[in-house]
């Protein structure tokens, strides 16, 4: 009896054991099983996240760097430093090319990201203008779409107030000023050609409503930050911008009404570039107004658009002139291919001229960057942020930003210095990377760093010194 009892519980096991390795069964352990894995990966994943931080905040912090951040993409223009949301900091708002296509505001003193605000896809080319646009004293941000020409008007806090359709895109930085005396701000910004008649626009909005108070239409496309400077006396700031892509000319455009006051053809042929960035203003008792082409040319105009000087350079000239004194001489100073000048600006005249490693893009900044009390030239040379001496051309400073990813890795933006963490000594802003149109940029990286200088002093905040684009050091800030 007993054997028979064991032999009909050694049955149950066993069917017990066949009905447990059926495959439904079997298929709901396995994905027990299988969440129980998810789970342990994400855990070890957010382990090791952890232990990087733990192990990056250990290692000694870089001589020179303030901060530093990591981006999917580079800067093509430049940002803005300002006090964008009232908290009594500076931040930095900053726009991304393909692969990231964002506006970045970030605390100037850590790098710590405040927002971001993604455009409709395109590039955010155009340089920042951060403005006070409808009077009640809380400043607002402008950046431009390039591909799909919207201009976004954003608060300080990243909330969008609205859209401003341009004819067609852009990589123009936006002006702001009040052109005629109503003490009320206008918009002016340039756009490229959309169609076969190869014309861009040059547009001029109200800066509270957004509505458009003048266009005027023009040969290529309008790259350049319109400078706006009062040409013919009438009290009213005009806009001074150059054609890429077109008829070589420069043109002054009525501040009230957009009508053409006078215009300069520079030389070249169908198949020259032209000048992608806009005109410098000088001082003095008869202000100019000064530019470079691709050609290698250099000129001198006065307000009414007469040719006062012109220099040649066998050199393509991309970047723009940016003004400032030496030794108590106005003077130019400029990049070309691989070269940094700097002239006189009363002819012309060769003060200097050292070797870069690259092609200067955008321009220099007028700052201190050593500490001896005295103006040094800050520009982005390839993959490093270095400053001369303005007098002697001698190098005072330099920072290595490269971290060898890519063959097309660069600086391509505008310098940008201010005091950002509160010590009162400068540092820079800059953005390092690769940032191209090939597969949509899907290979483009960046990391933005925040730059210990050494000296004190006017700041460079914005594209060319100021909201009115003049390019001029002594208007900086």
């Amino acid at each position: 009896m007993r054997l028979f009892a064991a032999l009909i519980a050694v049955a149950l096991l066993s069917l017990t054991a066949r009905a447990q390795d059926s495959p439904p069964t079997k298929l709901a352990e396995l994905e027990r099983r299988a969440a129980e894995l998810e789970k342990e990966a994400a855990r070890l994943a957010e382990e090791v996240a952890r232990l990087r931080k733990e192990i990056e905040a250990m290692k000694p912090a870089r001589p020179g760097l303030l901060w530093s951040l990591d981006m999917s993409s580079d800067l093509k223009g430049s940002g803005a430093v300002a006090d964008v949301d009232g908290d009594g900091k500076p931040e930095i708002v900053f726009g991304s090319y393909y692969n990231d296509c964002h506006v970045y505001c970030v605390e100037a003193a850590t790098g710590k990201v405040k927002w971001k605000f993604k455009s409709h896809g395109g590039p955010l080319d155009a340089s920042i203008a951060i403005a006070d646009l409808d009077g009640d004293k809380a400043p607002e941000i402008l950046s431009a779409d390039s591909a799909y020409g919207k201009l976004y008007v954003l608060s300080g806090k990243g909330e969008l107030k609205g859209t401003i359709d341009l004819p067609s895109g852009t990589d123009s930085p936006p002006a702001v000023a009040d052109l005629d005396g109503d003490g009320k701000v206008e918009i002016v910004i340039g756009t490229m050609w959309r169609d076969k008649t190869r014309q861009g626009w040059v547009c001029c909005y109200d800066g509270a409503t957004r509505a458009l108070k003048w266009q005027r239409q023009l040969a290529g496309c309008i790259q350049s930050e319109p400078c706006l400077v009062d040409v013919n006396g009438d009290k009213v700031l005009d806009a001074v911008v150059t054609s890429w892509m077109g008829d070589r000319k420069v043109t002054a455009l009525d501040g009230k009404n957009g009508e053409i006051l006078w215009q300069f053809q520079s030389a070249g042929n169908d198949k020259t570039m032209g000048m992608y960035h806009g005109v410098a203003l000088g001082g003095g008792d008869k202000p100019r107004l000064y530019f470079a082409t691709t050609e290698g040319d250099i000129h001198a105009l006065d307000l009414a658009g007469k040719e006062v000087w012109k220099k040649h350079y066998d050199d393509y000239l991309f970047a723009p002139i940016t003004v400032t004194e030496v030794d108590k001489a106005e003077c130019l100073v400029l990049g070309g291919s691989r070269t940094l000048y700097l002239l006189k600006a009363a002819d012309g005249a060769e003060v200097w001229k050292q070797t870069l490693s690259a092609a200067l893009d955008r321009g220099v900044a007028v700052v201190d960057a050593n500490g001896d009390g005295n103006d040094d030239f800050l520009f982005n040379d390839h993959r490093a942020v270095v400053a001369r001496d303005a007098r002697t051309g001698a190098e005072v400073f330099r920072f290595e930003c490269g971290f060898g990813k890519g063959t097309w890795e660069d600086l391509s933006s505008a310098p940008l210095v201010a005091d950002f963490d509160g010590d009162g000594v400068l540092e820079c802003f800059a953005v390092c990377g690769m940032g191209t149109s090939n597969n949509e940029g899907k290979e483009n990286y960046g990391r933005a760093y925040a730059i210990k200088l050494k000296g004190k002093g006017k700041p460079w905040p914005t594209f060319r010194a100021n909201l009115r684009r003049t390019g001029n050091a002594a208007q900086r800030g």
